[in-house]
């Protein structure tokens, strides 16, 4: 049977209560050590997340002062509204321009003859016919006065042909599957008030973005005024009419003549977009705009005085009350103020002349608390006058000295100061060059198959059956290429050209991966000779800082101290090609720190993961604690046990001894006799 135990029931002690209070001030002092080392070390901790979140702040107001790019900020205005509005990203150089637009551009439109019987439509549901709409794009000679072609249609070479089939042959039905297809053109139903007409509309403005429109009729009859026929728009059977000629937009800036053909202008001024919306005239201004970098230093200055008054904070003790802050004396803190007070106080190598330091824009420091100034007017005058010298003094900027050569990335590896720039080669592209004149008769299913491979990229089209110029074939060619779903799909574009008859393909892309070859196709011979010519891309070549740079297309990168430094040589001449300055600028430098600083294997995250690891030793120190309480409980009571056994048998004995004593005679009694 198990025993029953009753601690102090023989002696009548609360034992339990006893060895309880004894076990609890055992254990008081460790507990209480404890207790006070886990308190310091979530104060750590949470001192530790305080200063990430400031750093974290404080990298947040670098990101638009890291790269030369976010010191382009410039603002655009059109003295006429009405004629043009402008705006620009950012990379455009200041000026004024004159503008004066004479004609605005246009997109084709051709619509169903209302004059003719089987083109009067009075319901969306009439039916026209079934069949095939196939449309090109490019440039026609449409006369509307005379209804006739004055010379043929011309391919748009950067315009593939499109069909469509029509298999519910109403309007409304030609309508939604053209609309479907998405090809580049617009199919409406307009409603004249005695007629319902169907427009088409190039999706495009601009000349070369005309429509010719030919018919393949399920009745047989592609060319007569009945039946989906009623469609067709070319020099062999029109029977739409014009409503508007496509036309290119045609306008003049600062004097010289321009032709585009749409409204909007993208390339006409670099970094610069013009939207044509009138004719007149206007002024076009172009200046910088020096108060978004104004708010993005002023940012900078503020997140940095904000994290030295944190760090201040964290690290702080007070001899009057004895209090410190979380981190007082930490280490990480104390390296990491040291690090950015001396990164923000030493010169920027490859700066501007006579702007080496934040000194020399108007940041000055603050030599009691550590924080940073801002002199609003001459960092404005300096905005003004030299902007480039903020640019280099904050950014990763390159400056290169010559025009055709632009600065394009670097890495954490390159070192600030002046390269020279020596080209050996210059990038060129891929191209293959015909053996002899094209064969100008394209018939299908004899010589109208070409398979092309560009840039890894391999297609095959299929060329439209006629009678061509040198010309028009390289138009058709190109058309097709780029048309395909293949070239489309990976961003591959070519140019075809011809020169006496003699058809040459080239890439649009440069360097050693531009590759063109035509790997088959039944007029491969006709287009192209029976043996072409291939000549590969190849890299630009050259050195930076007298070193052996890497080319790769048009960019060449640099080693040694121009390690990751990289240059794109668009053009010009080989051999010396001036010099490249390149700083890293203070915000460039800080963010490069607190990227290391805030990443997975920083310090703060080793830091932190320490402290963890030290509340888990903790939490394990109590466990061992409670584990020897228990001990010393256990072995209380046992001595309690045995105290209780000995105080009860001592307890018996007593009573025992007492009883006896009691039933002794007493001398000189009768013990209750009267003998």
């Amino acid at each position: 049977m198990p025993t029953i135990t009753a601690p102090g029931l023989g002696s009548g002690l609360d034992v339990n209560s006893i060895v309880s209070q004894l076990v609890a001030a055992e254990g008081l002092p460790s507990s209480q050590r404890l207790d006070r080392n886990e308190a310091e070390l979530q104060a750590r901790l949470s001192g530790l997340g305080t200063l990430k979140g400031a750093v974290s702040a404080f990298q947040s107001s670098l990101s638009s002062l890291t790269q030369a790019s976010g010191f382009q900020s410039r603002s655009a205005q059109s003295s006429d509204a009405d004629v043009a509005s402008v705006s620009t990203n950012g990379s455009s150089a200041p000026g004024s321009f004159e503008l004066e637009v004479t004609q605005l551009a246009e997109a084709h439109s051709l619509v169903t003859d209302s004059a003719l019987p089987a083109a009067q439509f009075t319901a969306l549901s009439d039916v026209l016919g079934t069949g095939t709409l196939t449309f090109k794009f490019g440039t026609t000679d449409y006369n509307p006065e005379k209804d006739k072609f004055d010379s043929p249609f011309v391919p748009n070479p950067d315009k593939a042909e499109q069909s469509v089939q029509i298999s519910d042959g109403s309007l409304s039905g030609i309508r939604d599957a053209v609309n479907a297809a998405d090809i580049g053109v617009n199919a409406s139903i307009i409603f004249d008030g005695s007629n319902y007409r169907l427009v088409f509309s190039s999706s495009d403005t601009g000349a070369a973005n005309s429509l010719e429109i030919a018919v393949t009729d399920d009745d047989a009859d592609n060319n007569d005024a009945s039946g989906l026929s009623l469609l067709s728009f070319n020099a062999s059977s029109h029977h739409l009419s014009q409503t508007q000629a496509a036309q290119d937009a045609r306008l003049s800036l600062n004097g010289i003549d321009i032709q585009s053909a749409g409204n909007t202008l993208t390339r006409t001024l670099d970094g610069v977009t013009i939207n044509l919306l009138a004719q007149g005239t206007s002024t076009l201004s172009v200046s910088r705009d020096a108060s978004k970098t104004t708010a993005d230093v002023t940012a900078f200055v503020d997140s940095y005085n904000t994290l030295v008054q944190t760090m201040d904070g964290l690290s702080s003790f007070d001899p009057d009350s004895e209090r410190a802050g979380a981190l007082n004396g930490d280490a990480t803190l104390r390296t990491l103020e040291n690090q950015l007070r001396r990164m923000l106080s030493e010169p920027v190598v490859g700066s501007v002349s006579g702007f080496s330091i934040l000194a020399d824009i108007g940041i000055t420091r603050n030599g009691q608390d550590g924080t940073l100034a801002i002199d609003s007017g001459k960092l404005g005058d300096v905005l003004k006058d030299n902007p480039d010298a903020v640019t280099a003094l904050f950014a990763a900027a390159g400056r290169p000295t010559d025009s055709l050569i632009e600065f394009s990335r670097s890495s954490d590896a390159t070192r600030g100061g002046e390269y020279a720039v020596n080209i050996n080669q210059l990038a060129t592209q891929g191209r293959l060059v015909g053996s002899a004149a094209a064969n100008l008769t394209i018939t299908g299913g004899s010589n109208d198959t070409l398979s092309v491979s560009a840039n890894g990229v391999a297609t095959t089209v299929t060329l439209a059956a006629g009678v061509y110029t040198a010309a028009s074939l390289a138009n058709e060619i190109q058309s097709k290429l780029n048309g395909s779903e293949e070239f489309q799909d990976n961003g591959v574009t070519v140019d075809v050209a011809e020169a006496a008859g003699i058809l040459t393909l080239s890439s649009n892309q440069y360097g050693s991966a531009s590759v063109v070859s035509i790997t088959a196709g039944n007029g491969a011979t006709d287009m192209f000779g029976a043996a072409p010519t291939s000549i590969n891309g190849l890299d630009v070549t050259g050195t930076i800082g007298g070193t052996m740079a890497t080319g790769s297309g048009q960019t060449l990168t640099g080693a040694g101290n121009a390690a990751g430094l990289g240059i794109v040589v668009s053009g010009g001449v080989t051999g010396d090609r001036g010099n490249i300055v390149f700083s890293r600028g203070y915000a460039n430098q800080v963010n490069t720190l607190l990227d290391d600083v805030l990443a997975s294997s920083g310090v703060l995250e080793s830091a932190t993961g320490g402290i963890n690891d030290r509340i888990k030793d903790i939490g394990d120190d109590r466990d061992a604690l409670a584990r020897r309480l228990e001990i010393v409980e256990q072995r209380l009571f046992r001595q309690f046990n045995a105290l209780d056994l000995l105080v009860s048998n001592l307890q018996s004995t007593s009573t025992f001894l007492t009883n006896q004593l009691a039933a002794l005679p007493v001398i000189g009694s009768d013990n209750g006799s009267n003998q």
